[in-house]
């Protein structure tokens, strides 16, 4: 299994409960592995002798995940093909029109941290327990219309995980993200002409606006050896200039840690060309409408307008826009969509050279994203993504007045940082002709979905719900596939599975449930 040190809880030490928060983990991980022992392989020997000579993939989904695993499975010699029921992300169709990859902002980042759990780790989290049932507007994350049928069942599953097991489950993201790593710099030294002009911008610095939580982050990034230096509100004006003129009260310091950001939207199109080039087939504007099964349940193939695609494994990413396999793939109803927005200001004079993060404890806009990178005319911008706006089972349940909230919240982060930026774009008018936002898939146990089940040559595997991590762990969700495929265990088999939440709280109900 892949660790990280013990996390320190909000106040920066390690709080009196860590030993038996520790303990219970340790148990909960034993009982997962042992339930895994007892799942036979998915994988057939014929699977790996196909008439071609190749085994053969399709790629159901074409997001930064698949894109990221179809081209680790092309390079290990799987004869590979993608679908993908949106435009091709080349086409510069409409934002809307797409995916939360291609559909948000031209931006995404990978720090140790990127992927994290949001339930309550400690008995003086409550607020956490009422995400979900309040607007934006009183620092909740509900922006539905009206409520879905999945929805309340789906907020109590969030809030059945204890602060213990909330804990545990940030060790294990916090362990993948930290092998994600790992494999994000053997890309970057084996494949460099991946990055060439995607505005790749190595360390970020995370900004904190007020001093306890700036303390509580330097013993999280340290504990997790992440952090490259950290400064007071002071240096950080000094050391970078583009934030001299940030408003008194913006940050108390900052923390620079190791993390790189890219221009997601043309790191997209260079790995589509490069796999174009290396000849594998994809179709886009295409949706698969059924999962095809014989009589044992196997995989047949999948049912498209343009007929069967019959293939040796299948491989499903499906993002939040997937009412057919929702409906099919009885995992997938785990998920539900978290939004996020975005807009983008020009990047002023002294330009900001590294992407920020930054921290408002208590703003509606509490967690952002700043990423240095490029327009379509090629202009130096900054792309902010920020908020959490809860859309319940339907991704396109979402109130606008609720989605202006969250919008006038990040336009408020840009007056703080960069009022200068902010004036010359004509305030909050001119950013909302840059907004936008995009769906993100989300479990209510803040895991991924990692799931293996037969096809009648190969396997089929599901990922899902990597909430703010997708591109984050790209790479480790993409070895995990691989493992698969070949009939090998991976971390990411247990610590994903879509019965692991499920399994610890029905056993702690027969044991008459746990304060923690």
């Amino acid at each position: 299994m892949y660790t990280v040190p013990r996390q320190p809880d909000s106040g920066g030490g390690v709080d009196e409960d860590a030993s038996l928060f520790e303990a219970l983990g340790v148990a909960e991980r034993f009982a997962q592995d042992r339930e895994q022992l007892t799942e036979p392989s998915h994988v057939t020997a014929h699977s790996s002798r196909a008439a071609h000579g190749k085994a053969s993939v399709l790629m159901v989904g074409g997001g930064i995940v698949n894109l990221v695993t179809a081209h680790l499975l092309h390079a290990e010699g799987y004869d590979v093909a993608m679908v993908d029921a949106a435009p091709d992300p080349r086409a510069r169709r409409p934002w809307s029109a797409y995916g939360a990859s291609r559909g948000g902002g031209n931006a995404r980042m990978f720090t140790y941290t990127e992927m994290d759990d949001y339930h309550a780790k400690s008995a003086g989290e409550d607020d956490c327990m009422t995400l979900f049932d309040r607007p934006p507007s009183q620092s909740g994350w509900d922006v539905r219309r009206y409520e879905g049928e999945e929805d309340r069942q789906w907020v109590q599953d969030f809030q059945r995980v204890r602060p213990w097991l909330a804990r545990a489950y940030n060790g294990d993201i916090l362990g993948l993200n930290r092998r994600s790593g790992e494999l994000w710099q053997a890309w970057l030294h084996a494949r460099p002409h991946l990055f060439d002009d995607v505005d790749l911008r190595h360390d970020i610095l995370r900004l904190y606006q007020d001093g306890p939580h700036l303390e509580a982050a330097r013993h999280r990034q340290n504990a997790v050896g992440a952090t490259v230096a950290s400064y007071g509100s002071d240096e950080v004006r000094e050391r970078f200039p583009a934030l001299a003129q940030a408003a008194p009260h913006a940050f108390a310091g900052g923390i620079v840690v190791e993390g790189f950001t890219v221009n997601v939207h043309d790191f997209m199109a260079r790995l589509l060309d490069d796999l174009e080039a290396d000849g594998v087939r994809m179709r886009f504007d295409l949706r698969v409408e059924e999962i095809m099964r014989d009589d044992t349940s196997a995989v047949t193939g999948v049912l498209t307008a343009d007929g069967p695609l019959v293939y040796d494994h299948y491989v499903v990413s499906p993002g939040v826009e997937y009412d057919a396999l929702r409906r099919q793939i009885p995992s997938l109803r785990q998920v539900q969509g978290v939004l996020g927005c975005w807009a983008t200001i020009p990047n002023g004079v002294p330009p900001l050279e590294n992407s920020l993060k930054v921290a408002r404890r208590g703003h509606v806009a509490e967690d952002a994203n700043i990423t240095v990178g490029r327009d379509e005319s090629g202009e130096s911008v900054l792309m902010i993504g920020s908020g959490y706006g809860w859309t319940g089972s339907h991704p396109r349940n979402i109130d606008e007045r609720k989605l202006e909230d969250i919008h006038a919240a990040v336009a408020d982060t840009v007056e703080v940082l960069f009022p200068e930026a902010y004036e010359r774009i004509g305030g909050r008018d001119g950013l909302r002709r840059t907004q936008k936002h995009c769906v993100r898939p989300w479990t209510s146990s803040n895991l991924g979905i990692f799931e293996t089940s037969a096809a009648v040559n190969g396997a089929f595997v599901v990922t899902a719900g990597h909430n703010t991590g997708g591109f984050a762990q790209a790479p480790v969700i993409a070895e995990a596939v691989a493992h698969s495929l070949r009939g090998v265990g991976h971390p990411m088999h247990t610590l994903y599975h879509p019965l692991r939440t499920q399994r610890v709280l029905n056993a702690m109900a027969g044991l008459g449930g746990a304060s923690h």
